[in-house]
């Protein structure tokens, strides 16, 4: 118990210092000891933790540190997941009604996709898919990491067709780069996305983007389901129900198409 309580201790102090930077700007050392009423050992640690995480800078000339752009963007990232969550459920909630297949809701993270809903079928029959709420998958070899990656930037495009190692998990999973680059392609000019046992065998999926007020990509929508109930004709039925549905929380988002 006693070092439960000294990890608490030492969290409550890390928030006190990111708050004080926040209210005060550059600071050093001594003085955030004084103000905070704490060792400048323990203040020394507690920064040297802070800006290994990345989420404090320090100058090089006058040690003094900051705060990094970070914790903007944790905040930011919070106040999108809060609207498009507004924007996304009521139309989610119809979605999984339509297919009574299992419905997702992602966004990147990290160069992986992140699950932040997932509605499971109604049906008797489905497959036990890997996916939950907070998990993470690739994005090479997933309907909605697919949709994700397909509309970043040029750069990051690039520098993951680069970086990226793309394991095979089936025998349908795409590993060569130059093959990925041109279904991400096909998937830009067509406006959707396929996993076709890619990542699981037994496993299809159809996955469209949603795109915030200033055009930018906020999350991928997708529909799965075993692959021997989404057949090619009804995976078309499913696409389109997929495609409208991202269509509509992009609009509820404020996204004006052209």
């Amino acid at each position: 118990m006693a070092g439960s309580n000294e990890t608490v201790q030492a969290v409550r102090k890390a928030i006190r210092i990111l708050e004080y930077l926040a209210e005060r700007g550059e600071c050093g050392v001594s003085d955030l000891a004084r103000a905070l009423g704490g060792q400048k050992s323990t203040v020394f640690r507690l920064l040297s933790t802070l800006k290994e995480s990345g989420y404090i800078l320090q100058d090089a000339e006058t040690e003094k540190y900051s705060l990094s752009l970070k914790l903007f963007r944790i905040g930011s990232g919070a106040i999108r997941n809060l609207d498009l969550n507004k924007a996304a459920l009521p139309v989610i909630g119809r979605l999984a009604k339509l297919t009574s297949e299992t419905v997702h809701l992602c966004i990147l993270d990290n160069d992986q996709v992140l699950y932040l809903h997932k509605v499971e079928s109604t049906f008797s029959l489905k497959v036990a898919m890997v996916s939950r709420v907070g998990f993470v998958t690739p994005l090479y070899c997933t309907g909605v990491g697919k949709v994700l990656l397909a509309w970043q930037e040029d750069e990051y495009i690039r520098r993951y067709l680069r970086d990226a190692k793309l394991t095979r998990f089936t025998e349908h999973t795409i590993t060569d780069p130059m093959a990925l680059a041109s279904e991400l392609q096909k998937i830009r000019m067509s406006g959707f996305a396929y996993d076709d046992e890619e990542h699981e065998l037994g496993v299809r999926c159809a996955a469209a983007p949603i795109f915030d007020m200033h055009g930018r990509i906020a999350a991928a929508l997708s529909v799965s389901g075993p692959s021997v109930r989404l057949t090619d004709r009804q995976m078309e039925s499913v696409r389109e129900l997929v495609k409208d549905s991202a269509r509509e929380i992009s609009q509820r988002l404020g996204y004006q198409p052209g």
